[in-house]
């Protein structure tokens, strides 16, 4: 596992128009994930046990991380004169992936199984739609 300083994680979460930083976002975000969907599976059910903080605090971190990587490729289209037709396809598998985190990141309403059920469905289609967002950005 890689750290880095909190600051460095902060700078992460800050969209910006340039493509090497939202790839980068999207990079991280896809890695974190991953991590994610196996914190999660492995969660007990049982609702009388809690969550562990950090689960919930990566997930979030997660979500934060694809936020600025949409936000940054919606602004670079904004900038556009004519709109990269790659970006455009990219910037929405990027915002599905957002919508899709969401969940993970914020829901703690009903069961401990639907949780993990959920939780691990939305983050694995999230996790395919990032990638096939890093693949189609030059």
């Amino acid at each position: 596992m890689v750290t880095s300083p909190v600051h460095a994680q902060d700078d992460m979460m800050q969209p910006s128009h340039v493509p090497a930083v939202f790839k980068a976002q999207l990079l991280q975000f896809t890695q974190l994930t991953r991590r994610n969907i196996r914190d999660i599976q492995a969660l007990s059910p049982d609702d009388s046990s809690p969550v562990d903080p950090a689960v919930v605090q990566n997930a979030h971190n997660a979500y934060g991380l694809i936020r600025a990587a949409q936000w940054g490729m919606n602004t670079a289209l904004g900038q556009q004169t004519y709109k990269d037709p790659t970006l455009v396809l990219a910037q929405k598998k990027a915002e599905q992936a957002f919508n899709l985190s969401r969940y993970a990141a914020s829901s703690q309403s009903g069961s401990r199984a639907e949780y993990i059920s959920k939780s691990v469905q939305d983050l694995s289609q999230a996790l395919r739609l990032a990638q096939q967002a890093l693949v189609i950005l030059p």
